[in-house]
């Protein structure tokens, strides 16, 4: 490929991963957050760290990024060698087991807006719009 091919290419993989990343973070907000608090429900115990982040940030937009973002890494964390345990007990507990499909609507929305937002940088580094 030229550099011409490779410049277009990245500029139509930054206009496009912003425009997906902005749709998906607004049906994460609203339509998919109706699952998050599902899972919020089942994953938070009085005392701990999600039933905080919930009484504190609210229902707002920012309240309810905030809180998808600590149900993510409530799952992802917690699959840190040695370390994920502690995380887990400290943030909330899975008393029941969650069916996988439940924990989906929380971990593929989320990794794949943060895929997006890795390849807008990417191609904003690559098109040297930070110098």
């Amino acid at each position: 490929m030229s550099k011409e091919h490779l410049f277009t290419l990245a500029e139509v993989t930054i206009v496009a991963s912003l425009v997906l990343g902005l749709i998906l973070l607004v049906l994460m907000l609203t339509l998919f957050f109706r699952k998050t608090m599902e899972v919020e429900r089942r994953i938070s115990t009085p005392g701990k760290q999600l039933e905080f982040i919930r009484l504190i940030w609210g229902n707002g937009p920012i309240g309810r990024w905030m809180r998808v973002i600590h149900v993510y890494a409530f799952f992802v964390f917690r699959k840190i060698p040695r370390v994920g345990p502690r995380i887990e007990a400290r943030m909330g507990d899975e008393r029941e087991p969650l069916p996988l499909s439940l924990k989906l609507w929380v971990l593929v929305p989320f990794t794949v807006y943060a895929v997006l937002m890795f390849l807008f940088f990417l191609s904003g580094w690559y098109l040297e719009t930070f110098d």
